[in-house]
């Protein structure tokens, strides 16, 4: 050997490049996990990435089944209420594999079973005669054979002693079959993604009752201000006739001799009844609430309707009757009668000269409604009107007699019925109060 000639010559055991070259994959698919792996605090994300990490550099094919309640946030519990497959990927399309979304219930002497219940990684090298693979779907298994998936790896997801679900690897042609070695790096692979996971679901589940305390919050704080509004609201309406009540009484007081008793009784006797009344409706109000089935009952509107106008004495305006028998809704019975009346008072209070009482079938609905030829409804208002103690700067103003709570609780009987109770304009320029219920399904 000369000055300018200089070589090296190593010799080892055959395959030991390969090898080498092996580890230095391995290696690098690992430091990719863990860099690629729990980039977010999302279940499924997460699960997605890990798949995404091993497809193609690891296996053909990737899933990742999960319980419900693992997506939820919730502690895994038992799995035999199935798995669900959030995440997959794969180097074609077409696949007879579980796709996404699917509820997975698999059997106990199947690989991803086996895995579930040991808690245990199974290697099947040979997919076709793996032991009871076929067993789960053998038609699906058999095709997923045919289209050169041939190699499996079922490795259980755990974290912190909990079990999440399982995840699957599989190699099809083109790949050589699975071997121990891979085995070893597919738990490696998954025990990453577990702890990531269950960072994601822990997070999930903090976030889901941080969001429920700020929703339970907010309808707290919504509910307190609108009882605090009431509450202002009822004590200025008491306030009103019992300042005219000990007004008249002072009065009389004063001069005794100077008071007519017939006069005095009947000033006091009035403004006692408008205390009653909103008392009355008051308690109503807060009395009112979804019907619980067994109060419920078929209500033939038309009947009601046509009982209801009958008991009614003194109106300046008789109600004209416009009804279509049959037309039968589940109800409380007091309760729509009560939301006829306080819709006869209050078309009476404006009214002209006609108030008409309709009953018929709409829109798949059970229709009441009442109409008046007064001097209507502005669009503006009409949501204005069925808010409690609401003052018109029109004809149609709660000064003409009523409490101001009449079409508050109208509404709210209706919607405690599931339906509706709105404003409208008449064909005689008046105003049209529309109740919809739902039809009695026997009778619709």
């Amino acid at each position: 050997m000369n000055g300018t000639e200089g070589w090296l010559l190593a010799v080892s055991e055959p395959g030991i490049g390969r090898l080498a070259l092996r580890a230095r994959e391995r290696l690098s698919l690992l430091c990719d996990a863990g860099s690629r792996i729990g980039t977010t605090l999302e279940v499924t994300r997460t699960a997605e990435e890990l798949t995404q990490v091993a497809v193609p550099r690891f296996a053909d094919y990737a899933a990742v089944d999960l319980t419900d309640r693992v997506l939820r946030g919730d502690e895994p519990g038992s799995m035999e209420a199935g798995v669900r497959r959030v995440a997959f990927a794969g180097v074609g399309e077409g696949a007879a594999l579980y796709q996404l979304g699917a509820l997975i219930h698999p059997l106990p002497f199947t690989p991803v079973g086996r895995s579930l219940a040991t808690e245990q990684p199974v290697l099947g090298p040979v997919l076709s005669s793996t032991f009871g693979w076929l067993g789960q779907d053998p038609e699906r298994g058999q095709k997923i054979c045919e289209q050169g998936i041939h190699s499996l790896i079922t490795v259980p997801m755990r974290a912190r002693g909990v079990m999440l679900g399982v995840v699957s690897f599989y190699r099809a042609t083109g790949k050589d079959a699975f071997e121990e070695d891979d085995l070893a790096l597919a738990e490696e692979l998954v025990g990453r993604a577990a702890v990531c996971v269950d960072n994601a679901r822990r997070y999930t589940r903090e976030h889901t009752i941080s969001e429920e305390l700020e929703r339970v919050t907010a309808s707290l704080q919504l509910a307190l201000d609108r009882q605090r509004r009431f509450t202002t609201d009822a004590s200025h309406e008491l306030r009103t006739p019992l300042a005219g009540l000990r007004a008249t009484l002072e009065e009389a007081q004063l001069h005794p001799g100077e008071t007519d008793l017939a006069e005095l009784l009947e000033h006091t006797l009035g403004d006692v009844d408008r205390l009653q009344a909103i008392i009355s409706d008051l308690l109503l109000l807060t009395r009112i609430g979804a019907a619980p089935p067994a109060a419920l009952e078929p209500v033939d509107l038309a009947v009601l309707a046509e009982a209801e106008t009958a008991r009614r004495t003194g109106d300046p305006h008789p109600a004209r009757l416009d009804l279509t028998a049959g037309v039968t809704t589940d109800a409380v019975p007091e309760q729509i009668r009560r939301v006829l009346d306080n819709l006869l008072d209050n078309a009476q209070r404006h009214a002209a000269r006609d108030v008409v009482v309709t009953v018929r079938r709409a829109e798949g609905m059970a229709e009441l409604s009442v109409t008046d030829d007064g001097p209507g409804v502005p669009a503006a208002e009409r949501e204005h009107i069925f808010q409690r103690f609401t003052r018109l700067d029109t004809a149609r103003s709660r000064d003409r007699g009523g409490t101001g709570l009449g079409l508050a609780i109208a509404r709210d009987i209706a919607h405690a019925h599931h339906g509706t109770l709105h404003a409208e304009d008449a064909s005689s320029g008046g105003a049209r109060f529309v109740l919809r219920l739902p039809l009695n399904p026997r009778t619709a």
